[in-house]
Order: C-alpha cells, then sequence, then structure tokens
C-alpha cells in the first residue's frame, strides 16, 4: 500500500497568542475533523501537534526549514477569533514546504539560502460561523486543500445513505439513514420492522429511492431527504428492486418480475410510464448508469454465472464486460467513466471482493481482502469507495481509496450497516 503525504494540521502561532490573552477560540476542533477527512482520501496521513515543532510566532511558522525537519511536505495553519453574538472568524492557510521562495532577510551561504519561506498555496476566512456548525465548516476545508493539492473535486461535504439492522428480542429493527460522509451525524428517515433495501440519492441530493418490505413485499419508494415526506413508486406483483436515478433525474431503472424472470425497466418519472429494456431468461439486475447517461451497466446470469454486462443506450446493444473472475456483481462507475467498481469473486475462491476494472484495457485490480467485502458505492469524484464488510456476527462500513493507496474503517455504530449509498455533489 502507498503511504500518504505527510501534511500538519495545527493552529497558528497567531491563535495560541490569542489564547494566551484570554480571546482565541480552539482551532483544534476543526483540525481533528480536517485530519480524519485526509486521512479518509488515503493521499494524505496528517500529523498530530505532539509530532510537530513548536512554533512561537507567525515569522517562524513561515519558516520552510522549520517544517522540512519535521518532514511534512504540506502545513494548514488555522485560527478561531470570536466575534459577536457567539460567532467565530475562522481562517487557514495552506502552506508548501518544498516550493519554499526567499525571505526578506534570505542570505546565500555555500551556495544556498539560509532562511526560506513557504509558499501560501491557499488562504481563506469564514465569518459569523456558529460552534454548531464547526464539523461542515471543516469539511468544506478539507475539501479545499484536498483540490488545491490533488487538483480532484473533495468530496468530504458530501453524505451517505445506509440501512442499519438492530437485532432485539422482538425481531430485527431496519433503518434507512443518512450520514456526513466520514459517517457522523445519523438521522433516521424510515424506521421499520421489515427489511429495507437499494437506497439510491437522485442526482440533486434531495430525493432517495429505495425498497421497503413494510406490507409482507417488496415496494419503491421515494423519500425527500429534507421532509422525510415520501410516497410510493411501485408496487407491482413479485420484485420491484434496485433503483438507480438517470444522470439527468428524468428517469429510474429499476428490476421488476411481474413479466416472469426479473428484467430491468426504464421509469419515466415525468410521464410514469415504464417501458422494459432487457429480455429473455435471465435474470437481470442491479442496473447503474455512466455519467453521461449513455450506457446502461447491470448484473446478468445471461452467461451462466453472475457477470457485468452494458446496454448502449441508444442501440440497446448488450456487450458483456467483465470476464475476469467466476463472479462479479453491483456494478458502479468511476465519474469519468473510466473504472467499473463491483463485487468481485476470484476463480476457486469463496471470497467476495471489491475490486475496479480498468474499462480500456480490462485489467482488474482487487482493492479488498476481507472475507466478505459487498455493496461498494463511489464518492461522487470517484476517488473513493465505500463498502459493507463483515466484523464478527455484523456488518460495518469501511472505505478504500480507488488506487489502494488507503483503507480504513468507519466509527463503529450498534448493530449491521448495510447497502451503503453514497450522496452526490450537494452544492
Amino acid at each position: 500500500m502507498v503511504a500518504g503525504v505527510p501534511i500538519a494540521v495545527t493552529n497558528s502561532a497567531e491563535e495560541t497568542a490569542l489564547r494566551r490573552s484570554g480571546y482565541g477560540a480552539a482551532f483544534e476542533e476543526l483540525a481533528g475533523v480536517v485530519r480524519n477527512d485526509l486521512r479518509m482520501s488515503g493521499r494524505f496521513e496528517p500529523l498530530f501537534p505532539e509530532q510537530l515543532p513548536r512554533v512561537n510566532n507567525v515569522q517562524q511558522e513561515l519558516d520552510a526549514g522549520l517544517w522540512q525537519q519535521a518532514r511534512v511536505e504540506n502545513v494548514v495553519l488555522g485560527t478561531v477569533k470570536p466575534e459577536a453574538g457567539d460567532r467565530f472568524a475562522v481562517s487557514f492557510k495552506l502552506l508548501d514546504v518544498y516550493k519554499a521562495q526567499s525571505g526578506a532577510s534570505g542570505q546565500l551561504n555555500n551556495g544556498e539560502l539560509t532562511r526560506v519561506e513557504n509558499t501560501v498555496l491557499l488562504s481563506k476566512t469564514y465569518h459569523g460561523i456558529s460552534r454548531k456548525d464547526f464539523r461542515a465548516l471543516a469539511h468544506r476545508i478539507s475539501d479545499d486543500i484536498y483540490e488545491k493539492l490533488t487538483g480532484i473535486r473533495g468530496a468530504f461535504s458530501t453524505r451517505i445513505a445506509y440501512v442499519m439492522v438492530v437485532r432485539a428480542f422482538d425481531g430485527s429493527h431496519y433503518s434507512l439513514e443518512v450520514a456526513d460522509a466520514d459517517g457522523y451525524g445519523p438521522v433516521a428517515l424510515v424506521k421499520s420492522k421489515e427489511p429495507i433495501m437499494s437506497p439510491s440519492w437522485s442526482p440533486d441530493g434531495r430525493q432517495i429511492a429505495f425498497v421497503s418490505f413494510e406490507k409482507n413485499r417488496a415496494e419503491i419508494y421515494l423519500i425527500e431527504v429534507a421532509t422525510g415526506k415520501r410516497r410510493l413508486l411501485s408496487k407491482f406483483p413479485g420484485i420491484n428492486g434496485a433503483p438507480a436515478w438517470s444522470p439527468n433525474g428524468r428517469q429510474l431503472a429499476v428490476v421488476l418480475s411481474k413479466e416472469g424472470s426479473p428484467k430491468i425497466f426504464l421509469w419515466d418519472m415525468d410521464t410514469q410510464n415504464i417501458t422494459q429494456i432487457t429480455d429473455g431468461y435471465s435474470i437481470d439486475t442491479e442496473p447503474a448508469w455512466s455519467k453521461d447517461g449513455r450506457s446502461l451497466y447491470f448484473t446478468s446470469n445471461r452467461g451462466g454465472k453472475p457477470q457485468i454486462y452494458c446496454m448502449d443506450m441508444s442501440t440497446r446493444k448488450i456487450n458483456r464486460v467483465t470476464f475476469v473472475g467466476n463472479y462479479n456483481a453491483r456494478p458502479m462507475l468511476t465519474s469519468d467513466g473510466k473504472y467499473l467498481v463491483m463485487m468481485h469473486r476470484e476463480e476457486g475462491q469463496r471470497q467476495f471482493h471489491i475490486a475496479s476494472q480498468d474499462l480500456a484495457t480490462g485489467e482488474v485490480s482487487v482493492l479488498t481482502h476481507a472475507f466478505l467485502d459487498e455493496s461498494p458505492t463511489l464518492s461522487p469524484n470517484g476517488a473513493m469507495v465505500l463498502y459493507g464488510t463483515q466484523e464478527g456476527d455484523r456488518q460495518i462500513l469501511s472505505l478504500v481509496t480507488l488506487d489502494g493507496r488507503g483503507q480504513l474503517r468507519l466509527p463503529a455504530r450498534e448493530g449491521s450497516v448495510q447497502e451503503p449509498a453514497w450522496s452526490p455533489f450537494l452544492s
């Protein structure tokens, strides 16, 4: 596994001086969230304050040599200042330790600068921030830092949906929950004593389609995330499952068995008309759209074993996509359309893992290595994969980067967490 780039996230000497005089507020509350976000990305390895040099003044914290000795490549320095009405001004600056420039008093010594200053890559201040909004702001700061250093939009301010299952003396209790991308702040949208499955975010992030068995049969519902208001969409006899929104939000691909074997249908959200788009005796399920809406990937056993196929939406022509492994399912497409992420089982193996396939070359890379890894869902920037895995007798959520740089588990919760779905960008 490739190690992350060392980065320091700490309070500025300016805030230290403010706190000594009784006027500052701790940046550490935000810094902890930023460190966790950057670690979650797999690209960075944040250092903690006790691992960093002591900085006595603002001028000293711009000394590149000081940070180079700590073996960091970038530094995030933050300050929180009180404002009127229990509000705060939050400032941070991102420094590049190695893109340094000579300071005002820089001198040459044996051909080398004896003092250089860090290059400030990014500097921002936010006013009127309440304490309860610190975590949301920290995610926004993480997004800014991540994009500046990688060129890829950060996805830490997004949300995830999943199904929580709690076993009790009177049976299992299910809830459809929504939380921050790092698993904090969960809110239950739906609670039921019957199974809930397959949450799927609308492209604007305002609705989630999901499957409920609360009436002792599979039905597809839509729920508004902000209000909890929901409506029934599909209740045909048999299977109503695996909803997947088209990128423009005008169609919902669903799996229905009202005509026999489970097949994929398109549900027009404006006219409420449905159109069957796969046929035959095979089981076709788990549709997933390409980001341009021109292709629909799905799982089918039409070749004998579950594999992933792709339909050209303009011609309805279908081609098999996966050939490595004896079982491939739950397709997801990266935003750039270059990679397919899936649940994968290698030949001769019993374990399921999460894998990615380069759609240009067909090369498959296995990303996880636990006993049972399932239900992959991609961050909207295509850089991270959230999935379910087994821990003892329960299921939890874990995260791995698409390039295999990092892997971690989201905060442990009581019960089992299943069927994760990552939201689109929300702003």
